[in-house]
């Protein structure tokens, strides 16, 4: 059954339940007081009755008219029967229907003071007659029989006239509580149906208004994520076809420098090293990429361990920056140092933050589009924080660029000139994952050339004591 159906029958069985108490009570309180003293009924000890009887007890003639009269004096009527029947009545319409429950009265001589029918008598017997002062309203069944049948016309105009109101009322009511209940299933139906666009429109402070603004928050943050997860498809599939491509380029070098080797071209030993130098070079080139991915799919998963120790920042990057120095010299390139002579006290794991220095460098290497190519680190301290400063001398970035050099699977090729498309849109992201595993933070700026800032808490060995 629907809710608005319930509401409804619910409502009618509350009214016609409410209207039959009434109802009951309304009887029960006009039965009492028709029964009670201030009803039909009378005061035997009234003075007017002790009047009537001692006229009643004082009447020695048949001079029915003129004791009638006196009796009329005080309200009463007069009634006179012997034994063949009715000798003399004053009585009206009303009081001749209950003589017949006169007989019950056992009179003598004396007068006999009773309530009859609801009505007060005084009566006595001389022998010959029986006489009777009677005063009184029609009986209690005349009472009911006259009352009730306007009653129930009222009573039923009443309980229609509640039911219609009280139907009205409900069906607004429910109009009310059903209007966002629809509201949410039309939403929720849209959003079934793939349709994360319309929002729900309720206006109202009331408990509803916050469940729909919860709901259009909800359906707000399924259609971020649904484009988050559309732009997150569509550079996966970038990604693989650049992936393809760049894997294919020194494959496709290594099987030609093989076959040269196979069919003879090579045919000096210089030549020979020559062309085994070069796809050895492409196969590491090829074990790069590789391993690249297999790094993102750890961090994409959260497989990527993390053994964090106390370290000297400054140390660390003096170390680093040395091993990094002879591969950049084979490639015409200069890295310098510049840490500040203070203590730079951080947890790191230094495997990871070597790939990240790795990174920034390679990253330079393909896009700074620089001859001859300077990088520049520096370390310094900072209230509470240690700051690493990675910068060189190229082309810098579009500023309208800067916010997704981070993201993954961005490749900034067309801004930047990269050589045949090479990079896969992983590095400058996994440098922003580490950093972020570290509690630390990552910008990147122009200032002649790209300027990457990390900035890493600063811990001591004693902060954990």
């Amino acid at each position: 059954m629907k809710t608005i159906n319930r509401i409804m029958l619910s409502s009618t069985f509350l009214a016609l339940f409410s209207i039959f108490a009434i109802f009951s009570v309304a009887i029960a309180v006009i039965y009492i007081l028709s029964t009670g003293n201030g009803g039909g009924g009378f005061d035997l000890m009234e003075s007017e009755i002790i009047y009537a009887g001692s006229i009643v007890e004082e009447s020695n003639t048949s001079d029915w008219r003129n004791l009638s009269n006196n009796l009329a004096k005080h309200g009463y009527n007069l009634y006179v029967t012997d034994s063949d029947g009715v000798v003399f009545s004053s009585l009206d319409n009303s009081q001749e229907a209950t003589t017949e429950n006169l007989k019950r009265l056992k009179l003598k001589q004396n007068v006999l003071i009773a309530s009859v029918s609801d009505m007060a008598v005084a009566a006595k017997s001389d022998g010959n007659f029986s006489i009777y002062a009677i005063k009184g309203s029609p009986s209690q069944d005349n009472f009911w029989a006259g009352f009730m049948s306007p009653f129930i016309v009222a009573y039923l105009m009443v309980t229609a006239i509640i039911l219609i109101l009280s139907q009205l009322f409900i069906r607004k009511m429910a109009w009310r509580v059903l209007r966002p209940l629809n509201a949410l299933e039309g939403g929720a139906n849209r959003i079934k149906n793939g349709d994360f666009s319309q929002p729900i429109e309720y206006e109202g402070d009331d408990e509803f208004a916050h469940v729909c603004a919860a709901f259009n928050h909800m359906q707000k943050s399924l259609l971020e994520e649904q484009e988050k997860n559309a732009a997150y498809e569509q550079a996966r599939t970038d990604m693989i076809a650049g992936i393809s491509h760049d894997l294919r380029t020194p494959l496709t070098s290594v099987k030609g420098y093989i076959k040269g080797l196979c069919d003879g071209v090579a045919n000096t030993p210089e030549k020979q090293d020559q062309y085994l130098s070069i796809a050895y070079q492409k196969a590491c080139d090829m074990d790069t990429l590789l391993e690249k991915l297999f790094f993102f799919s750890k961090l994409e998963t959260g497989n990527l361990p993390l053994s964090l120790g106390f370290h000297d920042l400054g140390d660390f990057i003096r170390q680093s920056s040395e091993e990094l120095q002879l591969e950049l010299a084979e490639k015409g390139a200069e890295l310098t140092v510049d840490v500040t002579p203070v203590s730079h006290p951080v947890k790191i794991d230094p495997e990871q933050m070597r790939r990240v220095l790795y990174n920034l460098t390679e990253n330079a290497l393909h896009y700074a589009n620089a001859h001859p190519l300077k990088l520049h680190i520096s370390v310094w301290q900072e209230y509470d924080k240690e700051h690493l400063l990675f910068t060189d001398n190229g082309q810098g970035v579009p500023e309208d660029m800067l916010s997704h050099l981070f993201e993954r699977f961005w490749r900034g090729d067309e801004s930047r000139g990269t050589h045949n498309n090479e990079g896969s849109g992983l590095g400058l992201y996994i440098v922003k994952y580490i950093t972020l595993a570290h509690g630390g933070h990552v910008t990147a700026k122009n200032g002649g050339g790209l300027a990457v800032q990390i900035t890493l808490p600063c811990r001591k060995e004693e902060d954990n004591e």
